[in-house]
C-alpha cells in the first residue's frame, strides 16, 4: 500500500512539474513576443535555451528587431557593446567568425572567445547592440 501512495506522488509531482515548465515557457514566449526596443546593454534579456529552429526563426529575428547588431553588418577588429554572461564589451575578430572579451578566472585575465547571436553554438552567446571604443573594453577587463 505505501508503494502505490509513493507512486502516485511521484506521479502527480511529475505531472505538476511538467505544467510548471509549460507555464514558465509560455511566460518566455509571450515577453519576447513584446520585446521592446534595447535602450541599453541592461535591457537585453537572457537568452532562452530551444531548438535550433525555435532559436534561428524567432528569437533571432526578435533580438534583431528589437536592435541587437546582424553579424553581416559587424565590422573587424571594432568593439562593440552588447551582453555575455562575462562581458559587456567585445571585440569582432571577423578571421575567427568570434568576439573576443576579457574573462577573468582565479584572479587572472585573458582573452576569451564566443559566439555572435546568430551562431549558436550551446554556449554563451554575445548580442551585440551599440559600437563601443577600446577604452570601454578596457574599463570592462578591470570590472570583470
Amino acid at each position: 500500500m505505501e508503494q502505490i501512495d509513493k507512486d502516485i506522488i511521484f506521479a502527480e509531482l511529475k505531472a505538476k512539474r511538467e505544467i510548471e515548465k509549460a507555464e514558465r515557457e509560455q511566460r518566455i514566449r509571450e515577453y519576447w513576443e513584446t520585446l521592446k526596443p534595447f535602450a541599453g546593454v541592461n535591457d537585453i534579456p537572457e537568452l532562452p535555451r530551444v531548438e535550433t529552429d525555435e532559436w534561428n526563426n524567432f528569437y533571432v529575428p526578435k533580438l534583431i528587431g528589437a536592435g541587437a547588431i546582424q553579424k553581416k553588418d559587424l565590422v573587424d577588429g571594432q568593439f562593440y557593446a552588447g551582453d555575455h554572461r562575462r562581458a559587456t564589451i567585445a571585440k569582432w575578430d571577423a578571421k575567427q567568425n568570434k568576439f573576443i572579451y576579457n574573462r577573468t578566472k582565479f584572479n587572472m585575465t585573458y582573452e576569451d572567445d564566443c559566439n555572435h547571436f546568430e551562431d549558436d553554438d550551446g554556449y554563451a552567446l554575445f548580442v551585440p547592440i551599440r559600437i563601443a571604443t577600446e577604452e570601454e573594453y578596457k574599463i570592462n577587463q578591470e570590472i570583470k
